[in-house]
């Protein structure tokens, strides 16, 4: 039977060939109407007798065989051969709008944004040649749907919507604009909203104060300020522009118009947390501290009940910078860093009221007996061989002694300094120095003692291991560093000068100053000699040398290669061309697989060369990165509690390290680094408890 059929659609296939060979299309339409009939699934002859139609003026008929060809390979996945189809009905009829949202959906299915935009555009000037607003104003609102960044395609929406009497609707689609658009502060996109929003939502107040916000960001204050004023004008108690109008205001710096403004919100919601904050923010950028902290002590205890604590402590810090004497800020700020459980702030915090109380209080000398303990030995007037004994010229002196006897001590014609046993005594020189002592002229000062009590203690053998190790592992120039930091420290250091020799020897650059210019302490076993050895016109040729061959290498390699520079910052790190190693390491920052170490680095070429404001930046805008890991940061935190070390900054040195041990305390050195910081501070427990570090009072005898 089948075998019948397929003879049978052979010969009308023959027949249609023939007839159209002889330009008699209608004939032949008829052979192929007839194999359709036969073979419905026949959709290569279907769409054979579409094309026949189309010729022959026929579109109803094009169009509706055409539509069942094109469903067919839509249902069975053939979406580019459907796209073919409907492009060829487009041929047929092109003011069928079924056929663009037909061609728009397929070319989204296939992710053809541009092809589907293309055919919406199309679709939309059909519809507005047709006068079919409406219908316009829906193909905009797809388009948006598929572009939402396409400011074009957003301001005709917004007209369309002016033109169909839609106002709301177009102050709310160029609001939503506007907040797409405000983030990038770009502020020809805001011009050009305004003048849509002006010819067709001029009442609308949601857009005027967004447009103002979008000024505002865009750094037009000014334009912000006047919009806002027009806003108010007709509603005084708008509290949404009233506090954009004082952001705008805090911008320009207006303070006193800020403060002015705050105080009408408060008229509206006195009990507003935040707006109170804010006012408080407006009092001290005004130099109004106190005021600011009668706000502040009122509405904290808001915050606290609220757990909101943390929001008032950036305030809080700046009132005590302003108003550091302050009791009642200091005990407020302790109270924030209690209730944040930040321990080390408020250690700190309270390390440094105990450090401002007043070791020396005046005393007066009609109130003192026997029994009164005076100051220190640095109030002594030394410049009579013995005491006086008359109320002007009373000043306190202050030993300790290792429990000697009261009544051992000579009685008559008062106390004499040279008779003075000074074995075992200690003076209390709490925050003088030698300098600040009146000494008698005849008498002879060694400060050497002095000099190597107030020298604070350092880990020699701990810091020529880490400097060992630095060695061992190939990091000469950090060995280097680390060796030139002890002879800087000791002046003598048998340990570090030994190893620094090793470094030199196995080709190490050495710490300098500048490139090829070395340290003091490093002219020993010959290093001078070999330095004058070298004639100026032998060294520029060198240089140019050089030069010549960074130059060369550098053109050589691509800027996306970030292996290659890396490795060359590494290099131009160890050889001490620090500029060239930091130019390096920015080229390959933008690698998020190297950034941190290359801030590390640089940081670290930035500590070397002695710019430690732009090493603090680069650190810390390590510790900023989002996608930080913990290894990462506590390595941050110790190299800038190194960078702090060296700049001579132990408090914000020891607050670096503590971040460290607090993750590992075994990380490095971090332990010693603490002890010998916390030792220099006087903030070792050690000393029974005093925080000045002078122990008990208990064995404690003053004299007058």
């Amino acid at each position: 039977m089948w075998v019948k059929a397929l003879l049978k659609k052979e010969k009308l296939l023959a027949a249609a060939q023939k007839s159209l060979l002889k330009g008699q299309i209608g004939k032949a339409i008829k052979d192929y109407e007839k194999i359709v009939e036969g073979d419905a699934k026949d959709i290569r002859n279907r769409q054979k007798l579409a094309e026949l139609y189309s010729r022959n003026q026929m579109p109803e008929k094009a169009l509706e065989t055409y539509e069942g060809v094109a469903k067919h390979y839509v249902e069975n996945g053939f979406v580019l051969k459907a796209l073919a189809v409907y492009k060829q009905m487009q041929k047929v009829d092109a003011t069928q709008p079924e056929l663009y949202h037909h061609l728009a959906e397929l070319n989204i299915k296939q992710g053809l944004v541009g092809n589907a935009l293309t055919e919406y555009r199309n679709l939309l000037n059909l519809y507005r040649q047709q006068g079919e607003l409406d219908a316009a104003v829906k193909v905009l609102g797809q388009m948006q749907d598929l572009d939402p960044n396409n400011l074009d395609i957003s301001l005709q929406v917004a007209e369309a919507y002016s033109q169909t009497h839609q106002t709301e609707r177009a102050a709310e689609s160029l609001v939503q604009t506007l907040q797409r658009f405000i983030p990038n502060a770009d502020l020809g996109a805001v011009e050009k909203i305004q003048a849509v929003g002006l010819a067709g939502c001029l009442t609308s107040v949601p857009l005027k104060i967004e447009l103002a916000r979008g000024f505002l960001a865009c750094g037009q204050a000014g334009r912000s300020v006047e919009g806002l004023q027009k806003v108010l004008k007709e509603d005084p108690q708008h509290s949404q522009a009233l506090l954009l109008l004082a952001n705008s205001y805090r911008a320009l710096a207006d303070h006193a118009s800020e403060i002015s403004t705050y105080g009408q919100l408060l008229e509206i919601d006195a009990d507003n947390l935040d707006w109170r904050k804010d006012y408080a923010w407006a009092l001290l950028a005004d130099q109004k501290a106190e005021q600011a902290l009668a706000e502040l002590e009122q509405l904290k205890e808001g915050f606290f009940a609220e757990g909101r604590a943390t929001e008032l402590k950036d305030i809080y810090e700046l009132v005590t910078e302003q108003l550091s004497d302050n009791e009642q800020v200091v005990a407020s700020l302790q109270a924030i860093y209690e209730q944040t459980g930040e321990g080390g702030k408020l250690f700190d915090l309270m390390s440094s009221q105990q450090d401002e109380e007043p070791i020396v209080q005046e005393v007066d000398p009609d109130a003192m007996d026997g029994t009164t303990e005076p100051a220190s030995f640095g109030d002594l007037d030394l410049d009579d061989e013995q005491p006086s004994s008359s109320g002007d010229d009373d000043q306190l002196f202050e030993v300790e002694l290792d429990q000697k006897p009261l009544q051992d001590l000579p009685q008559e014609g008062g106390l004499e300094f040279d008779d003075l046993d000074l074995d075992g005594i200690e003076f209390g020189l709490d925050t003088g120095s030698v300098d600040e002592v009146a000494m008698p002229d005849d008498a002879p000062l060694d400060t050497t003692a002095n000099e190597q009590s107030a020298r604070p203690t350092i880990d020699v053998s701990g810091e020529v291991e880490e400097a060992e190790f630095y060695f061992q592992q190939g990091l000469l120039a950090e060995a280097s560093q680390k060796c030139q930091s002890l002879l800087d420290r000791l002046g003598d250091c048998p340990q570090a000068q030994q190893l620094l020799e090793r470094i030199t020897t196995s080709g190490g650059a050495p710490a300098a100053d500048d490139l090829g210019q070395m340290k003091p302490a490093l002219a020993v076993g010959g290093g001078d000699a070999v330095l004058e050895s070298l004639e100026d016109r032998e060294r520029s040729r060198l240089d140019g040398s050089l030069n010549d061959f960074r130059k060369g290498l550098e053109s050589q390699v691509s800027a996306e290669d970030f292996e290659t520079h890396y490795n060359l910052g590494i290099a131009y790190k160890e050889m001490g061309l620090l500029d060239d190693a930091i130019d390096q390491f920015d080229k390959v920052v933008g690698d998020p697989q190297r950034r941190i170490d290359c801030l590390t680095l640089k940081g670290v070429c930035l500590v070397q060369k002695g710019a430690f404001d732009q090493a603090v930046l680069t650190f810390k805008e390590g510790l900023g990165y989002e996608a930080l890991k913990d290894c990462e940061r506590i390595s941050l935190y110790y190299e800038l509690g190194l960078l702090y070390v060296e700049w001579g900054q132990p408090l914000e040195a020891l607050d670096s390290f503590q971040c460290v041990a607090d993750v590992d305390p075994f990380f490095r050195n971090v332990d010693e680094q603490i002890r010998q910081l916390r030792t220099e501070l006087g903030l070792d427990d050690d000393n029974g408890g005093s925080p000045s570090g002078n122990g008990s009072d208990k064995s404690r005898v003053s004299y007058i």
